[in-house]
């Protein structure tokens, strides 16, 4: 063919043939596009789905949009590994698609949205409201340039937004919550249940017979892992705690008094504090009627309960001066002697009359009895900087040489050494741990401890409280498995607690399985030396002294049958239920008021993502992944 070609080259008539056969490859290529010869996609598409198709640059555009978008919420920067790890190219991805087959169906169905409906959309999104409230054309300019749209463009998609929403709620438009989803929520939220129940306590694991060596290793063997010691490592620790070094620091009592006097008033006084009734009247003159029908001997209450009075009454309860709103009233509440009622008084809503049912006196407590409060509050405070002194002096002295012990040492203090494991517990005896108090909410500390190893020189630890740790790792004790001798009896203990709560719960199925034979709960509790108890009203949410479990299995079982459940503390519960209760369905409950939109807009979203799936599928949905990889930097 190579030849056949060469020989035509060499004549005009063939090298105009070859010139015309390659001019119609180029056009070719230029109409339909080069594609891929396994995959049958160009080059810059994503995806396709009917006639239309995503391109790289959409995509890509799509992406950084939703990124930033990411960004924003997140107040810090997030990385394109991140986003991949949360699905964003999926689900970029999955809206254009389900954008671009609602376009198709618009088309298809001849959907059309109007200029002024468009112009209508925009106007009203309150995103472009100017100083005024309403739209304002420049502050849209400048919104649509700094996110990177033309007006045009931003018409448009709005325009395919509109479509796609008539879409939307012609699918989901009239939904209703079928009754026999709100039967079911009624059931779970509201039904009731009763159960007759006795409880069997948790056995007594010393009165379980003693383990035979071969039993004692299977369950070693089994369970090895459990009994594994973890690494522990030896420290030498140095606290700079303020709440210690507070205890050191000497204030003077001048100190304390000057504090005391400059803040007694809003610190260590309490107001006075008056019990108020109010009268509200419309004019002076209602207001001086009433003033002297309670200065001739009638009760504050005969006028506030007269309507002819005009006057309406309100508890303003027991209140300070500075609690008053209405400064007037405040002022002549607080300026009777004693209890009693003020004349008229204009407040800022009417003429009132005030009566003071009682008078809780102001105190002030003395400078005697908070003193020690005071001195050690201020002790605290000068604490923290007393440990940054102290911690650029430590670093100082291992500056110049000194270690961690010699540089306390030096300053007059002392480093404790612990064994912790990476919990910051001590060494376990008998499986059982102990936290360490130095190491206690610490985790920074010990995690540092953790990462260091022997002889490293570690950078001191910051602590919650404002002050600071240093540490030195000692030794490292690597984790190992601990021969069955060691721990035997752990082993031995875990074995009878395992053997007497087996016991247990075949004693309380056996009952269970009585009761549903027709032996009565009552007599099979007065056998086993316990009290019947009865639970009524039982909800799923749960009932004063029931554990979950049991309330899970009371609603597990059906009316008339027997269960067991755990109770507390390792009991068991033998239980029967006796009755369930299920109000009518009421669509007007507060309840179901609550949810249904919420579910309403479950189902929305469930039939519209049925209609989407339903749509691709017809239309066929294809996704380049080699170029969907490209695009998000992904080739791996």
């Amino acid at each position: 063919m190579l030849g056949g070609l060469r020989v035509m080259s060499k004549n005009f008539v063939g090298r105009t043939i070859l010139a015309i056969f390659a001019g119609l490859i180029v056009v070719g290529f230029g109409f339909f596009g080069i594609r891929d010869v396994f995959t049958n996609f160009r080059a810059h598409q994503i995806a396709t789905i009917g006639a239309e198709e995503i391109g790289v640059q959409q995509f890509r555009g799509e992406y950084q949009n939703e990124l930033q978008r990411l960004q924003r919420q997140a107040r810090r920067p997030v990385t394109n590994d991140e986003a991949l790890r949360m699905g964003l190219d999926r689900q970029v991805l999955a809206r254009l698609l389900t954008g671009a087959a609602l376009d198709q169906e618009a088309q298809k169905l001849g959907l059309a949205a109007s200029d002024a409906e468009i112009a209508r959309i925009i106007k009203a999104d309150k995103t472009f409201a100017g100083l005024t409230g309403v739209f304002d054309q420049a502050r849209m300019d400048e919104l649509l340039r700094d996110n990177g749209y033309t007006e045009a463009g931003y018409v448009r998609e709005q325009r395919q937004a509109s479509l796609r929403r008539q879409i939307a709620v012609a699918v989901t438009g009239g939904l209703q919550l079928p009754d026999v989803l709100l039967a079911a929520i009624n059931i779970f939220a509201n039904e009731t249940r009763k159960a007759d129940y006795f409880v069997l306590p948790a056995a007594d694991a010393s009165l379980t017979a003693a383990p035979d060596e071969e039993a004692i290793k299977a369950y070693y063997d089994l369970r090895r892992d459990a009994y594994r010691t973890p690494q522990y490592r030896k420290v030498n620790l140095l606290v700079a705690s303020p709440a210690e070094i507070a205890k050191t620091l000497p204030i003077a009592d001048e100190a304390a008094q000057k504090f005391y006097d400059l803040n007694a008033a809003q610190r260590f006084a309490a107001p006075e504090k008056r019990a108020i009734a109010q009268l509200t009247f419309s004019s002076r003159e209602a207001a001086e009627k009433s003033a002297s029908r309670i200065a001739k001997g009638e009760s504050f209450e005969a006028v506030a309960a007269d309507r002819q009075a005009g006057g309406v009454l309100a508890d303003l309860a027991v209140t300070t001066k500075a609690d008053l709103f209405d400064k007037a009233v405040a002022e002549a509440a607080f300026a009777l002697p004693r209890p009693g009622v003020t004349a008229p008084v204009q407040g800022q809503f009417g003429w009132v009359l005030l009566e003071v049912k009682g008078i809780e006196p102001g105190l002030t407590r003395g400078f005697g009895e908070v003193k020690e409060q005071i001195k050690a509050e201020l002790a605290q405070g000068a604490a923290k900087g007393e440990a940054q002194k102290l911690h650029d002096r430590i670093e100082d002295l291992r500056s110049a040489g000194k270690t961690l012990e010699q540089a306390a040492e030096a300053l007059g203090l002392k480093t404790q050494t612990y064994v912790t494991d990476a919990a910051g517990e001590g060494q376990a005896v008998l499986s059982k741990t102990a936290p360490i108090p130095a190491l206690a909410g610490a985790s920074d500390l010990v995690k540092a401890i953790f990462a260091s190893d022997v002889g490293v020189d570690n950078d001191s630890v910051s602590r919650k409280d404002g002050g600071f740790s240093w540490f030195e790792v000692v030794a490292i004790e690597p984790s190992r498995q601990p021969t069955l001798d060691e721990v035997k009896p752990a082993v031995i203990q875990s074995l009878r607690e395992a053997n007497a709560q087996r016991d247990l719960a075949a004693r309380a199925n056996e009952l269970a399985r009585q009761i549903d034979s027709g032996a009565s709960l009552a007599a099979l509790a007065a056998a086993n030396g316990v009290e019947p108890r009865t639970a009524q009203g039982v909800k799923r949410t749960g009932a004063p002294g029931l554990t979950e479990a049991v309330v899970a299995q009371i609603f597990g079982l059906p009316v008339g049958a027997a269960g067991v459940a755990l109770g507390e503390k390792g009991s068991r519960v033998v239980l029967k239920v006796t009755d369930a209760v299920t109000p009518p369905l009421d669509r007007a409950n507060p309840q179901l008021v609550a949810v249904a939109p919420q579910l309403e807009a479950s189902n929305a979203d469930d039939l519209l993502e049925q209609f989407v799936g339903g749509l691709q599928m017809q239309l066929g949905a294809k996704v380049n992944q080699a170029a969907l990889r490209a695009a998000i930097g992904a080739q791996q």
